[in-house]
């Protein structure tokens, strides 16, 4: 008895492993829904905006509609820290996945992706920007760069660095409509984020870690950047119970296995 016990109980965690949902969003429908505008508070920006996300037919060599944010929103007031506007995927929140987007930018500044997201004071983020900013870095960086943060205040120091892996050069982020394929993967509190530019002999990867903020919503972060994203694919990879219910958390997984 104890046998089958143990054997249904493996069968149960191979299936709850195996299991696999998958979004597509590629904005074809030319709406928003389940999207979110934030905007940083005004306090919080040297040019207050506000953004301006919509759908548009791509203008920057994407397929069909596409993702644009026009606006030149930025932050902090003493552009001392990459800030601005979000959008918020709501649909779902997420705890392990893997993230695929397309992606042309406008300009040179900053672009990049949030995850873990509850609110502006709490979330993770990864940023690319081929521009000297921010001046002077309140962190000590100063683009061109990527970089991760973990997002710990409304207020000033806003964001706490993410010891990563950084690329030795980054030059190669494009501008003027050059398109790029970042992939995010997060599992278990390990990052890894690559930048795959087609005009780039090889991807950049950037890793990091952190385990405080487990689940939240996945979304875009932008900074003086008026740039294109299309073929938002998310699938998660977290594990589920056999009902279809994801764990509540790490810890909680872990205790079951």
């Amino acid at each position: 008895m104890r046998a089958s016990i143990y054997a249904s109980a493996a069968l149960a965690l191979t299936l709850a492993v195996g299991v696999q949902a998958q979004t597509v969003l590629d904005f074809e429908s030319g709406d928003l829904d389940d999207w979110m505008v934030v905007d940083e508070a005004p306090g919080n920006l040297g040019d207050a905006g506000p953004s301006s996300w919509e759908v548009r037919g791509s203008a920057l060599g994407l397929d069909g509609n596409a993702l644009f944010q026009g606006s030149n929103i930025w932050g902090s007031p003493g552009d001392t820290m990459l800030m601005g506007t979000f959008l918020v995927y709501t649909g779902e929140e997420y705890i392990d996945f893997i993230l695929e987007i397309d992606v042309a930018a406008g300009d040179n500044d900053a672009m990049g992706l949030v995850w873990a997201y509850t609110d502006t004071d709490q979330h993770y983020r990864v940023n690319i920007i081929n521009d000297g900013w921010p001046s002077p870095p309140l962190d000590g960086n100063s683009g061109p760069m990527a970089i991760m943060h973990k997002r710990i205040s409304d207020d000033d120091p806003w964001y706490d660095l993410i010891e990563v892996a950084h690329p030795p050069d980054y030059s190669n982020y494009p501008e003027n409509g050059e398109r790029m394929h970042w992939t995010l993967e997060v599992s278990q509190g390990q990052f890894t984020f690559t930048n795959d530019n087609a005009d780039a002999a090889d991807p950049v990867v950037l890793e990091g870690e952190d385990t405080d903020y487990q689940s939240g919503f996945i979304g875009i972060q932008l900074y003086a950047q008026q740039s294109e994203f299309d073929n938002v694919t998310i699938v998660s990879t977290y594990p589920v119970d056999p009902n279809g219910k994801v764990a509540t958390s790490w810890g909680a997984l872990r205790e079951a296995r």
